[in-house]
């Protein structure tokens, strides 16, 4: 199974999150290759140049086309998920990817997860041995149960 790892990677606590992940991701024994963005960067081009740009942008686009599933770290800037994973999410569902959701921080306090998120996504972790260990051959779902209603905005 060759997965495409979406996730951001911005501050310290991304990296090292990201980097747990990847980890996990290499001990699976179901996992034949990962491709992880964080790792994939051009450092011979000038970071946010135009080239640069064209590159970290065609590469992540031909590598969720290559995978056969999409893990995503669900995380938060602010009271954002990062759009760049979001994104890859989306597209790879598009594409018929399977798709995982792994996060770490509380849906109902820190990140609450929408509904266009859990609903594309197969299978939801949370638990960083579940991602090492889950035997994505079998492709068995786990949905995301814990949906948290927060109410909408009305006009006045």
């Amino acid at each position: 199974m060759k997965i495409y790892l979406a996730s951001p990677f911005f501050d310290q606590e991304q990296v090292e999150r990201v980097k747990r992940v990847e980890a996990a991701l290499e001990q699976n024994p179901t996992v034949t290759e990962v491709f992880s963005p964080r790792l994939q960067q051009d450092e011979h081009l000038e970071h946010g140049s135009d080239e640069w740009r064209e590159f970290v942008y065609n590469n992540d686009i031909k590598h969720v086309e290559w995978c056969d599933a999409v893990v995503a770290v669900h995380d938060y800037i602010g009271e954002h998920v990062d759009p760049g994973t979001g994104f890859e999410i989306g597209y790879g569902k598009a594409l018929g990817k399977f798709i995982v959701l792994y996060q770490e921080k509380d849906p109902e306090t820190e990140a609450p997860v929408n509904l266009m998120l859990t609903d594309s996504l197969d299978v939801y972790l949370q638990n960083i041995d579940d991602l090492a260990e889950y035997d994505f051959n079998e492709k068995k779902k786990i949905r995301f149960e814990n949906y948290y209603h927060v109410p909408v905005a009305k006009d006045e």
